[in-house]
């Protein structure tokens, strides 16, 4: 019995080498970001210095046979034991709801930047909208919904604050409601909403919103664009809906790079069929979006791209994302300015976590453009 037993051992510590060699079984990759280290070719040099056995014994770790799945085996062991995730800033909440601590800090307003930055960086936006104006464009500030501040009630006793300072959204809000910039409150509508949603606008295990809280808010967005820019566009009938306890569209983001074996909880989530808008001919809305992750939802499956002409999204000021012809590139060195000049409406949208860094250079970079040395160009 016990050389059944040693037999049985060795031959499980031998299963990940052999897996390794062979890759007799494909193992589920593994979520969220991470770098696999290469294999290192072997040197006398190398032996020598050590540098050799260093990157292989990395390299051996990192592709280990079953590596993913005795990633997720432990994960999952450490969190049903011990209540500890292994996710970067992931925090879990009441009724297994998962949060990020950025947003539970934005809510707080533990990340105010203070009522001057916010001004004078209002400022700049208030001249680059005039301009735009002139030019027969469209400027809104988006202010998309925060997973924090809609379920306040779920955030873990031990990151509760006595209250809820000010925080650069309710400044963003006063400043540049005082100034005339154009602003769709999303996530006001969404507060309005908590308490009568006839489908879940955000989900447990999802950092952003839902697919239907996206649609909701990009359908939202769209008839804003339409009043401003004056051109009426068809949207798609998305009435019918499907439902579904299997998430879909990244609705479960958060539980995904968590890479566990079960999910957390179980919820029941809605997905819109969207149908396809008649093509009459008639004239869209070409737009340009600058904003963070949230922004994909509504842009890239939402709503948005079936109402626009031009489609273009700027994550982060950083990428050029051609939603229309689906093609990428980085900012640097794209000709922005002509972009805009095709554009009928520019969007920057973002959600409170990230309102510290609104525009992400582009607000500065417009400013500059069309007041080069402070003189009006336009």
């Amino acid at each position: 019995m016990k050389q059944l037993l040693l037999v049985f051992a060795f031959g499980v510590l031998l299963l990940p080498m052999a897996e390794h060699k062979l890759h007799f079984i494909q193992s589920g990759q593994l979520h969220g970001y991470y770098v696999l280290t290469p294999d290192t070719a072997f040197s006398i040099a190398g032996w020598l210095s050590g540098r050799f056995q260093q990157k292989k014994e990395k390299y051996l770790n990192d592709n280990t046979g079953f590596r993913p799945d005795l990633i997720r085996l432990k994960n999952q062991i450490e969190y049903s034991l011990f209540d500890k995730l292994n996710a970067m800033g992931d925090v879990r909440g009441k009724n297994n709801c998962i949060y990020q601590g950025p947003y539970i800090a934005a809510y707080y307003g533990q990340d105010y930047v203070g009522w001057q930055a916010i001004h004078d960086k209002a400022v700049k936006l208030k001249a680059v909208q005039d301009t735009l104006q002139r030019l027969g464009k469209a400027l809104i500030v988006a202010y998309l919904p925060n997973k924090a501040s809609y379920w306040p009630e779920y955030i873990p006793d031990e990151l509760v604050q006595p209250k809820v300072g000010m925080t650069n959204y309710k400044a963003y809000r006063q400043v540049l409601d005082s100034m005339g910039v154009n602003q769709a409150d999303l996530e006001g509508m969404f507060l309005s909403l908590k308490n009568k949603p006839k489908e879940p606008l955000f989900a447990l295990q999802c950092i952003h919103w839902t697919m239907y809280g996206a649609i909701l808010g990009g359908d939202s967005l769209a008839r804003y664009m339409e009043r401003l820019t004056h051109i009426a566009v068809e949207h798609p009938d998305w009435s019918e809906i499907e439902h579904s306890d299997q998430p879909k569209y990244d609705d479960d983001d958060l539980l995904m790079h968590m890479n566990l074996i079960f999910p957390l909880t179980k919820e029941t989530l809605a997905y819109p069929i969207m149908k396809p808008v008649r093509d009459t001919g008639a004239r869209k809305i070409n737009a340009v979006y600058i904003g963070d992750s949230y922004m994909t939802k509504m842009v890239e499956w939402g709503i948005l791209n079936k109402v626009n002409g031009q489609c273009e999204y700027w994550w982060y000021f950083n990428e050029v994302y051609d939603v229309q012809r689906q093609m990428r590139r980085p900012m640097h060195g794209y000709n922005w300015g002509q972009a805009i000049d095709r554009a009928d409406c520019v969007v920057l949208a973002y959600t409170l976590m990230n309102l510290p860094s609104l525009g992400n250079g582009f607000i500065e970079s417009a400013y500059n453009f069309f007041y080069p040395n402070g003189k009006k160009v336009l």
